[in-house]
């Protein structure tokens, strides 16, 4: 008669499935990004804050004094990466 040790069984299965669902998600935000890198906008102010490398709440003010131009949709927000590098350039420091 073979033992076997089905709690590890479970935990191997449970194991397997979490790293599936992980490396799909993954997956799916790394389509993401790529998207993101080849256009031409930034979204949201969570990512002009990153692609300036400044806090959400800066990015924030930046926003509201109208010192980068932007669209908006409802809630969808996005800049032009041209008018974010042109605000770069004026604002070296």
């Amino acid at each position: 008669m073979e033992f076997y040790d089905y709690n590890r069984i479970c935990d191997d299965v449970v194991i397997n499935t979490i790293t599936a669902k992980v490396v799909e998600a993954l997956g799916k935000k790394m389509e993401e990004l790529k998207e993101q890198q080849d256009s031409p906008f930034v979204y949201g102010i969570d990512g002009l804050a990153r692609y300036l490398g400044i806090g959400e709440t800066i990015a924030q003010e930046i926003k509201n004094n109208r010192e980068i131009p932007c669209s908006q949709r409802g809630r969808k927000i996005w800049f032009k990466k041209s008018d974010i590098e042109k605000f770069m350039q004026k604002n070296k420091v």
